[in-house]
């Protein structure tokens, strides 16, 4: 268990009123107490508050209510603009300049904000926030488990869910008994040391912003039966998560491609595909509350001549 107790989707936006002016909070708040919830809100230098509800990219009125034109909008202006990525940097720009440099910023509950800008250490250069409220929706996971024999992809396009997906794999399967290691990068998985997501009973978590570092040493050190890790992106994970399987270890991981065309194209994924280390891929819709579709390895290289 994560030390600081598990909150819900509510309270993690909770984490982030305080970061926002006072006129944006106060939006914020009357529009949960008419009923909206919130995926993200975006902060633009200057312009109207965006925010995505229900997978919808809408803008925010002072009265609470959503927009999908920015008419009337609340305005974010570059002194409030700034208060915000002071209070998410905690007062220190120069301390995320990694992150920064990266193109996000980590926020204790596993909340990631998105920058744009001039990613140089001062607050004058970034012009735009996107701040994320991160679920656990428990269940979410329960069709992709039963298909679960070993390896397993989680693919889709951003935005289609599919960290909490995992979020819930990983629980699931900890719940079961497997010894699982997650690699949390961006502290997004598992929300970081406090105010956490459940991972379940039986499993570690290392934050380590190299993958394939992580991987070798959960190897080496936690004998875990299966490695997780959000958004595999470079060869040389690749070659960490071929390390593990044939150290007999299952690997769960996600990918972005809004369809089976695109994963089969990009080198990495490919790789994965041929190499045996997957059992199934399961591809993410981009409509909220579509049940996902699960293809074997096996249909895959079927279909695609492989």
């Amino acid at each position: 268990m994560i030390a600081g107790g598990f909150l819900d989707s509510d309270n993690r936006l909770n984490i982030v009123l305080p970061m926002l002016p006072g006129v944006i909070a106060a939006a914020i708040k009357k529009s949960i107490s008419i009923g909206n919830r919130f995926e993200e809100i975006r902060l633009r230098r200057g312009m109207p508050v965006g925010v995505t509800s229900g997978a919808k990219s809408l803008f925010l009125l002072s009265t609470g209510r959503l927009s999908a034109t920015h008419e009337n909008a609340v305005i974010c202006s570059s002194d409030e603009f700034e208060y915000t990525a002071l209070k998410i940097c905690d007062n220190s720009v120069f301390a995320h300049t990694k992150e920064i440099e990266s193109g996000y910023i980590s926020v204790c509950g596993g909340i990631r904000v998105g920058v744009c800008g001039d990613f140089s250490p001062t607050i004058s250069g970034i012009t735009s926030l996107n701040i994320r409220i991160p679920r656990q929706v428990k269940g979410c996971a329960d069709e992709a488990l039963s298909y679960f024999s070993g390896g397993m992809l989680l693919a889709g396009a951003p935005g289609s869910g599919k960290t909490t997906m995992l979020r819930d794999l990983i629980r699931k399967l900890s719940e079961e008994g497997y010894r699982i290691s997650v690699i949390d990068s961006r502290r997004e998985i598992s929300g970081g040391t406090e105010k956490g997501f459940d991972l379940g009973p039986n499993t570690d978590v290392s934050f380590l912003s190299d993958k394939a570092f992580g991987a070798t040493c959960a190897l080496k050190t936690m004998f875990p039966q299966i490695i997780a890790f959000d958004e595999i992106g470079s060869s040389s994970e690749v070659k960490s998560i071929l390390e593990a399987f044939n150290s007999g270890v299952y690997i769960l991981t996600t990918a972005h491609a809004a369809n089976l065309t695109e994963l089969t194209k990009r080198e990495v994924t490919k790789t994965l595909i041929d190499s045996g280390v997957l059992k199934n891929i399961v591809l993410l819709s981009e409509n909220i509350g579509e049940a996902p579709q699960v293809y074997s390895i096996e249909e895959i290289n079927n279909e695609y001549d492989y």
